[in-house]
């Protein structure tokens, strides 16, 4: 079983910690951790934050102590971390890349030594674990990206990006759920609204995966109009943990 350790974060919360580097199983078994800790419905427990490689706890220091939380927690780990882990599920997200939607697209391409059609292709090579969510409402960080196009972030961020935008900062890559600043290399939109402040719960979720496919402008406008108007059903493709 992969090794972690407990830690105290400062007196009103805890972390479980497992070794420092992006592992997708690691990242999996650390969200239905999560899962396993928010259905028990600890009165005590005030919200977890999942990130990479740790999943913080924070708690009510009127109800429990640090010593007492992480003794009833133990179990909860063990049981998560030797059960099979559920079947994942991968979105279908278009992108029409490069242009006025992925300005950045060139950049990459110089960096990897590449065609801009060549990095496209990379791109959409293969499917990105959601590692977690943050940043912004709905803003995911996957990974991983083939190094050759791991192309680190903007020195100077700009001051806004347009929503939908799709980028690559470094082995991560994401996108942007609503217009904001922001420093990571845009390759590309998604016709696709991602946010809704009026329902503001996103389709997808960490421990999800993203598999992006490639549109020309023609069809970004037609999937944008037909998205817009609830007519358009993003496909996810569901498969068992071990595939």
């Amino acid at each position: 079983m992969t090794s972690y350790q407990i830690m105290p974060v400062g007196d009103q919360a805890l972390a479980i910690e497992f070794a420092n580097r992006i592992d997708p199983v690691v990242n999996r078994h650390l969200q239905q951790i999560g899962r396993r800790i928010l259905k028990q419905h600890l009165s005590a427990v005030k919200t977890i934050i999942p990130a990479y490689r740790t999943l913080t706890v924070a708690f009510d220091g009127s109800q429990t102590s640090f010593a007492e939380l992480k003794q009833q927690l133990q179990p909860l780990i063990e049981e998560s971390m030797n059960a099979p882990l559920p079947p994942s599920k991968t979105w279908l997200i278009p992108v029409c890349y490069g242009g006025e939607y992925g300005p950045d697209l060139k950049d990459v391409a110089r960096f990897a030594s590449l065609s801009t059609a060549e990095v496209i292709k990379e791109h959409i090579a293969q499917s990105y674990l959601i590692y977690f969510l943050g940043f912004l409402p709905g803003f995911a960080y996957m990974g991983s990206v083939d190094q050759k196009i791991a192309m680190p972030r903007l020195e100077q961020p700009r001051l806004e990006i347009p929503a939908g935008s799709v980028g690559i900062a470094g082995e991560q890559t994401g996108f942007y759920p609503v217009a904001s600043p922001g420093g990571w290399r845009i390759i590309g939109q998604t016709p696709l609204k991602l946010y809704d402040e009026k329902n503001p719960v996103s389709f997808y979720h960490a421990g999800d995966s993203v598999q992006f496919f490639a549109v020309d402008e023609e069809e970004f406008q037609r999937i944008q109009l037909a998205d817009r108007l609830g007519k358009y059903q993003v496909k996810a493709v569901t498969s068992d943990a071990d595939d």
